[in-house]
């Protein structure tokens, strides 16, 4: 999670940093220790002190950090503290400004073992504004938590592993902020991807998000944009052994309409099923070998399903397609008999159809179908079967 926030209110503070605000601890900044879930007591006495300090986690889950101080003395808050949070290198992360309310911040997904860095200074640089002698109750929380993401996870390499019929919680912390989960298909079936949005406030939404699967080739095969409610993609069919890559990120990298902030759950479950076709079948040398009745998915904009089985009479066959709901967009279904080159059939279709061609014993027939540009019907479940009709 690339933590670089941008002005967001928040708790009665105001999230002020932008890309260009955030730099390094001062080498010479020295640390308190720490430890989480233990209440800290201090004050700031000087318009240019930093009060720092050091946690280590203790424990995989997520984070947060509480700001309170005694409501009696609201009145000498007047412009409130920064707070501002570090990774182990030292490199600033998160920063809330002009806090002068009882103050929660935003979760945090650090991994067990990990430094982090905390520091509190007056919200303005001025003795007038600034909170002198107002003692505040520090607390840096951990929960234990196993399905919660683990940062950093904003890119390919670092994805966190989602185990089979596991689920995970994250959340974006700011516009820029990504998150990359890993699975393995564990066999034969579909697989099915459920987002749930656990804190669900529309204002906090805004534009939502983008929900992007990626093959290992990191070539995009489904995207689910601009989720705003709980949503599960379309049946999956990807073959026994392939890692996909889920990538979660704002709809829109602005400020105003990202859903920073707002706690997500993310669930991953294959089933088990002989009848659903295995991408990648796009092409003749990938076709699947199909009998009986035969699954399948448009899963993006180019993607072809080629299917194919040997002719085991000599007469006429019968093809037939049932789209389902499909109401709106179209496929081309295209039969190829004993030559790659030559169509039996070429139609489109809106609706349920069935094709008639001839073969003869041996000959291999391919099936390929695919959507019309601009107008495929991307993840519309269809089936598809044959069948010998006369000599």
């Amino acid at each position: 999670m690339k933590k670089k926030l941008m002005g967001l209110a928040f708790g009665g503070a105001f999230l002020v940093a932008s890309l260009g605000v955030f730099g390094l601890v001062k080498a010479e900044t020295t640390s308190e220790d720490i430890t989480p879930n233990l209440n800290v007591v201090r004050s700031i006495e000087d318009k240019d002190q930093v009060n720092m300090y050091k946690a280590v986690i203790d424990e995989k889950g997520y984070q947060n950090i509480t700001l309170n101080f005694d409501a009696a003395k609201k009145d000498e808050v007047n412009n409130g503290w920064t707070l501002k949070v570090y990774d182990e290198n030292k490199e600033e992360l998160y920063q809330v400004s002009g806090i002068k309310t009882q103050f929660t911040s935003a979760n945090f997904a650090f991994a067990k073992g990990k430094t982090v860095y905390i520091s509190v200074e007056s919200g303005i640089k001025s003795s007038m504004f600034m909170p002198k002698g107002v003692e505040y109750n520090l607390n840096f929380h951990t929960y234990a938590d196993s399905d919660y993401e683990t940062e950093n996870n904003n890119k390919y390499v670092d994805a966190n592993e989602i185990p089979t019929g596991g689920a995970v919680k994250g959340s974006i912390l700011n516009k820029d902020d990504e998150d990359y989960f890993v699975y393995q298909i564990p066999e034969s079936g579909y697989t099915k991807v459920s987002f749930e949005i656990l804190d669900f406030v529309p204002s906090k939404i805004l534009g939502g998000w983008n929900l992007e699967i990626y093959d290992k080739n990191k070539s995009l095969v489904y995207k689910e944009a601009g989720i705003t409610n709980d949503v599960t993609l379309p049946e999956l069919p990807l073959a026994k052994g392939q890692k996909i890559y889920i990538r979660i990120h704002p709809k829109l990298a602005v400020s105003t309409f990202a859903p920073v902030e707002v706690e997500y759950k993310l669930k991953v479950n294959t089933v088990k099923s002989g009848k659903w076709e295995a991408e990648n079948n796009g092409s003749f040398k990938k076709a699947n070998k199909f009998s009986g009745t035969k699954y399948a998915n448009i899963i993006n904009s180019s993607d072809e399903d080629y299917f194919t089985f040997k002719a085991a009479k000599t007469g006429k066959y019968k093809l037939s397609i049932d789209t389902g709901d499909n109401v709106k967009h179209v496929y081309k279904v295209e039969v190829f008999v004993n030559n790659k080159s030559k169509k039996a059939v070429s139609k489109v279709t809106m609706s349920d159809k069935s094709y008639t061609f001839k073969a003869k014993k041996g000959q291999n027939v391919w099936v390929r179908i695919y959507g019309i540009s601009g107008n495929s019907p991307i993840g519309n479940k269809y089936s598809l079967k044959y069948k010998f009709v006369k000599k």
